[in-house]
Formats: C-alpha cells, sequence, structure tokens
C-alpha cells in the first residue's frame, strides 16, 4: 500500500464496501472510563445499514466481564452482535492445559482481571520461586511495580517458565493516562529468553474465532477498526482484512497537531504511518457514522 491513507469523516462513506466490522473495544468503543460520545448512535447505524459487528479486544478478561463492564457504561449488549476477547481466548487454554503447564499459577494481575483464573485447578502462588507457568494478565488500569516485576521475571525465565500472555497490548489509554499493558513484560520477558504463548491480536487465531461468529463471510467484506498499530493494524493485515486505523487511541499524541492539541495533523498522521510496517487502509478521528 503507497501513497496517502484516506481520511474518513465517518463510516458511512465506506460501509456500502462491507458486511461486517471487527471492532476493538478500549480506544474505540471507550477510553477506559466512559464510551465516546458517538459510539452508541454509530452502532444503531450499523444495525440499521445491516452490517454485522464483533467487538475483538485485547482485554485478559472473559467476554462475559468485559461486556458487564461497557453495560455499566451504558452500551447494551444488543447493540453489537459478537464478542471476542484475549483473555477468553487464553481461559479456553489454561481450561484445556496438558501437563506441559501444570497447576501453579503465578498470576501477574489483580482481583479486577483474575475471572481468568477461576474454576480450571489452577494453584495460584504468589512468586516464581513457586511456580510451573506464568499467567501474565496485566491489564493496564494501574502503575505496575516494574523494579520488582523485573526481578521476578528474571528468576521465571531462569527456571525456563512458560509465560501465558492474556493481553499483548504493550499499552493502553485510560481517560488522559497511558499505562503499560501485558504485552509490555512479555517482550521483556522474551527478551530475557523466556518462552510466550500469546492470545489476542495481532495473531490469527481470534481471528480465526471473529470470522467463524460472523458466518464466515468473503474476507473482502470484513473491515477492522482499531487504535494500535501494533496489534489491530498488523492483525488485520495478517488475516487479509482492511482496517482503519482510528486516531483517538494510544498514538494520538504523535498525531496532534502542535498549536491545536484536540486536532489531528493530517502530515503527521501520514509521516507516522510511512514509518510502519503495518498499514491501515483508512484512518478516521473517532467512532462515528
Amino acid at each position: 500500500m503507497s501513497g496517502e491513507i484516506p481520511l474518513l469523516g465517518g463510516l458511512s462513506e465506506i460501509a456500502d464496501n462491507y458486511d461486517a466490522f471487527i471492532i476493538d473495544i478500549f480506544g474505540v468503543v471507550h477510553n477506559g472510563i466512559e464510551l465516546f460520545p458517538d459510539t452508541i448512535e454509530t452502532f444503531q447505524s450499523l444495525k440499521e445499514a445491516g452490517i454485522q459487528t464483533c467487538l475483538l479486544s485485547n482485554s485478559p478478561r472473559r467476554i462475559n466481564g468485559a461486556m458487564g463492564q461497557m453495560e455499566i457504561m451504558g452500551l447494551p449488549r444488543d447493540a453489537y452482535d459478537h464478542a471476542v476477547t484475549s483473555g477468553e481466548s487464553a481461559y479456553e487454554t489454561l481450561k484445556d492445559r496438558g501437563g506441559d503447564l501444570g497447576d501453579d499459577c503465578w498470576f501477574i494481575g489483580n482481583d479486577y482481571v483474575s475471572e481468568i483464573t477461576q474454576g480450571i485447578g489452577l494453584n495460584i502462588v504468589s512468586e516464581p520461586e513457586q511456580a510451573s507457568f506464568i499467567l501474565n494478565s496485566i491489564p493496564g488500569t494501574e502503575k505496575s511495580e516494574v523494579k520488582t516485576l523485573k526481578a521476578q521475571l528474571q528468576i521465571a525465565a531462569d527456571k525456563d517458565l512458560p509465560m501465558i500472555c492474556a493481553n499483548p497490548d504493550l499499552v493502553v489509554n485510560i481517560g488522559a493516562h497511558q499505562y503499560e499493558c501485558a504485552g509490555t513484560f512479555a517482550a521483556l520477558y522474551e527478551e530475557m529468553g523466556g518462552r510466550v504463548i500469546y492470545h489476542g491480536k495481532p495473531y490469527a487465531p481470534v481471528y480465526e474465532r471473529c470470522h467463524d461468529l460472523l458466518g464466515r463471510p468473503d474476507k473482502s467484506k470484513i473491515l477492522a477498526i482499531g487504535d494500535a498499530f501494533h496489534t489491530d493494524i498488523a492483525g488485520a493485515n495478517a488475516f487479509g482484512i482492511d482496517s482503519i486505523l482510528n486516531l483517538t487511541g494510544i498514538h494520538w499524541e504523535e498525531i496532534a497537531m502542535d498549536h491545536a492539541p484536540t486536532e489531528a495533523d493530517f502530515p503527521k498522521l501520514q509521516k507516522l504511518i510511512a514509518t510502519k510496517e503495518h498499514k491501515p487502509n483508512f484512518a478516521m478521528g473517532g467512532f462515528r457514522w
């Protein structure tokens, strides 16, 4: 793909070309605290246009928890058709785990995402010395104790503990703040020589799951929307579907106008896209119809 990426004013400009949308949650539907202003109206317009929707999130939560969070924010579950989370994918793997992982799980996360560990016979331990594997579910909702965590990860790497990463995102925006997610520490663990098994975007299994739920339409009729090159755009490119980079997400500070920080700088955007290996088909300043 070469040349300038078109900047859309809304999804209605290209909706007639697609039968199904795969939609990221954090940075598209909401900011971690509240829905973006046009979210509900946009989902209503997609339904009226006969376009199927599947939410696809790298949330380390199970589907019911992630969808319940949006319901509290005001988005009813019948606003969209399907949902897939990286946490649910990791849960399915852990539920059916073989002897290679064992049962002694060093869980890196918090109570907010602990549903992924429940009801599947795990023995949750507090230190890598006691573990047979790592479940990395850092959700990016708070600052991590990086110095302590690095030291523990080195111990785990020396023990050759496999890591299940339930959230491949590197960072996430929660309101006006940005936090490191599980993917950042999974990448660090790999640098230490550790083994990581990722669940979520940009890896194919979650896209295959979305494809199945959508009734396996032709890939030329599927459009993905997300705010991250590393996961959303890379995953769409690899799966062979079109994509929109939503600007009001983790890359916003890189493309905002210097003199008007609430507005996108189109030349900055094009320069940023030119530096990336994975390219979107379109860009859009907010999830709107």
